[in-house]
Formats: C-alpha cells, structure tokens, sequence
C-alpha cells in the first residue's frame, strides 16, 4: 500500500521501525537466524561484554531468558533421507483387519528367530512397510530404515489415541482369565502385550 503522499515508502528496507523499550540483542538475532537456516558457518560470534556485571544483574537476567527462548523454539532436526521414506503419517494407519488377525494369531519375529542382525532388519522393516533401499553410496540403507522405525515407535509411544488402546488391552488382559485363580499374583508383575 502506497504512502497517501505518494512518497517512497522505505520503512523497514532502509530504517527498521523497532520499539526502544526492548530492543532485539544483536548477538541473539544472529543466533536465531543460524538455527533457523540450518547452515553452518565459519563467522564467528561476536559477544556483547557487559561492564561492570555485577551492578547489571537485570541484563545477565536478559540474556539467560533470550537464549533459553531461543532454545526452547528452535526446530527440531530434520533428517533427510538419501531415498523417498514414507511419512509416519501413512505408517500409523490402521492394518487390514484380515492382517492384523494374522498377527494375532503368528506374532511378530522375536529375537529368538535364527537370522542375523541386517536381515532381521529388513525382515521387521518389510512388516511395517519400512523400504530398505538397496545400493545406497554410503551403505547407510538400514540406518535409514531404522531411524524410520524408531521415530515411528515414538510417534506410537507418545500418541494419545493409541496410549487409550494400550491401556484398554491392559484391562482385557487382566480380565482374560475370569476368576480370582486365573489373576496375577501381587508379586508377579503385569504385562502388557500389544
């Protein structure tokens, strides 16, 4: 939008129009633009000295809340896969209940299957639909996969939804038996099977 007096509006191209009351520390600002654009430099940060600090605790006090803000939003790692991985979005739908019956009734390979640790790898990863890529230039290919795997665990782990299932299958465990003989001992401890 143009100026009512038809000058050239520079305000914020050539002055910044900041408040006085608070104004951004310089050294901050560049921290938080290096967070922000993920590249690394070799520039170095120039850190403001404060004369006399101990007669200027309230500056001290400014610079601890401005770098824990600054940690508190800074983004979180991002990750990039050297093949297309699929979001863990698409790998937290629900199975086919045909399959799911199938794992009820077979089970998950546990530790105790005769394999070595690549193939158990890709063996767990074909089961949740976790691509192994093969021919990777830096033999990374399962890391890749395991790192899908783990940050799917944890999307399962800290999902509100699928904690009220887990916490239901608890209760359908302790009332699988049915009478007082069939419930756990006191010093035997609970378990929960997903």
């Amino acid at each position: 939008i143009t100026r009512p007096d038809n000058r050239p509006d520079t305000l914020g191209l050539t002055v910044l129009d900041e408040p006085c009351a608070k104004q951004s520390d310089p050294t901050v600002l560049d921290l938080q633009l290096r967070a922000i654009s993920k590249q690394t430099t070799d520039k170095k940060v120039v850190v403001k000295s404060i004369d006399t600090a101990e007669k200027n605790p309230k500056q001290i006090e400014s610079w601890i809340d401005s770098i824990k803000e600054l940690h508190r939003t800074q983004p979180p790692p991002n990750v990039h896969y050297s093949k297309n991985m699929p979001d863990i979005d698409t790998l937290m739908q629900e199975w086919p209940p045909e399959f799911e019956e199938l794992l009820k009734e077979v089970g998950l390979p546990t530790a105790e299957l005769d394999c070595d640790l690549p193939q158990y790898v890709e063996l767990v990863c074909s089961i949740l639909d976790i691509p192994v890529y093969k021919g990777s230039p830096h033999h990374n290919e399962k890391i890749q996969a395991l790192h899908v795997l783990f940050t799917l665990y944890s999307e399962f782990k800290n999902s509100q939804h699928f904690r009220a299932l887990a916490q239901d299958n608890q209760l359908d465990n302790a009332l699988k038996g049915g009478g007082p003989e069939d419930a756990p001992d006191d010093k035997e401890e609970e378990r929960l099977i997903l």
